[in-house]
């Protein structure tokens, strides 16, 4: 009965992961087209392997001779494609050339293969048929692709590690990062399994079927929390190089008229409404320093930064949500053109504010005084 369950489990992971790789393929947003293509190539891989243990769970492997060791290679190109992912996603920098090199293993490996790809059925099926357990080349290339991968993991810990966790999607992807570990994990239980021929209730290709299953229902969950297309700048540019008068005081003269132009730009031009607007983006367009304008805020607007913008997007929420003409727009559209990059630090936001949730302040708004 399991079994029977388990297969539509791995149907239902392989076509959620062909949803998600449509959904990710048709996001229209440039800097983001790497990230997506790379998702999307781990979760085809994913799908292949997933499909690849449904024909041993069901016994088809015999059926379909030409199954055979046809995803043995595959695994060698999940952890580069989960790392770059994540650089992609957390950077604005280019991958580059170089990124190709992260392949090389897997390359290495098919071309390895590539002579037993090229046997005919027939030849395939006489060699499952003499197969008596994991002979110590595939057991020794099996640990070699778990090292690599926890090699990766390891690295996209580091990565992740450096930014800090304010934003929604670091801290999803930091979850999913936990179900990756999750999968290797049992990858490594489904690997001792094959080599010591061990009778557990749960086949071989059930516990890696179920490791990559995981991770691709973990990552629709992960979609439906944040849109897939929804990249912030997390990781830090480069440091400028550090200017002459950085650290200078703003006369009195000077932060007058700074403070004057600074909030007619915030009603006039509301720069605010810009998710990914940053410190430099801004100072840029007021003709000062970073630190100018930090300075600016801190001393004269009562908070930081992010305070300060969040400020201005709850207003503008406001504003929205008592407005009749958007009564029929959703809190969640209303929020991101105010300038929220998701519902949870809207909610959070706008409630720290105004003592209640976006939701309850419109229905408030709509009950006559």
């Amino acid at each position: 009965m399991y079994n029977l369950i388990l297969s539509w489990l791995f149907l239902l992971a392989i076509g959620q992961a062909f949803l998600m790789t449509a959904t990710l393929l048709s996001v229209r947003q440039p800097e983001m087209r790497t990230a997506n293509r790379l998702l999307s190539a781990l979760l085809l891989v994913f799908a292949a392997i997933i499909g690849h243990n449904w024909l041993g769970l069901n016994h088809l492997y015999q059926q379909y001779p030409h199954s055979a060791l046809a995803i043995v290679t595959l695994g060698l190109v999940v952890g580069p494609l989960q790392y770059l992912y994540l650089r992609a996603m957390l950077s604005d920098q280019p991958l580059g050339w170089r990124a190709l090199l992260h392949f090389v293993p897997f390359a290495v490996a098919t071309l390895a293969m590539t002579p037993f790809y090229l046997r005919s059925a027939e030849e395939k099926l006489a060699w499952m048929q003499l197969w008596h357990g994991w002979p110590w080349y595939l057991t020794l290339a099996g640990l070699a692709k778990l090292a690599i991968l926890l090699t990766y993991i390891r690295a996209t810990y580091r990565l992740v590690g450096r930014v800090p966790a304010d934003s929604d999607l670091v801290r999803d992807l930091r979850r999913l990062m936990g179900m990756w570990l999750v999968s290797a994990a049992l990858s490594i239980v489904a690997l001792a399994m094959a080599v010591l021929d061990v009778e557990w209730p749960l086949s071989t290709d059930a516990m890696d079927g179920i490791s990559l299953m995981l991770f691709v229902f973990a990552t629709a969950f992960t979609a439906m929390r944040l849109p897939l297309g929804y990249r912030p700048r997390a990781l830090p540019p480069p440091p400028p190089p550090k200017q002459r008068y950085a650290s200078k005081q703003l006369s009195t003269a000077d932060r007058d008229a700074f403070l004057a132009r600074l909030n007619a730009r915030m009603e006039q031009d509301h720069p605010y409404r810009n998710g990914e607007l940053k410190l430099e983006d801004l100072a840029a367009q007021m003709a000062m320093t970073p630190h100018e304008l930090s300075q600016l805020i801190n001393e004269n607007c009562g908070a930081n930064f992010a305070d300060f913008l969040n400020r201005h997007r709850v207003e503008a929420l406001k504003q929205a949500l008592q407005d009749p003409e958007h009564a029929s727009a959703s809190i969640l559209d209303l929020a991101i053109q105010s300038g929220f990059n998701s519902k949870s630090a809207m909610n959070r936001v706008f409630k720290k504010q105004t003592g209640m949730t976006p939701g309850e302040f419109r229905d408030q708004a709509k009950t006559p005084a």
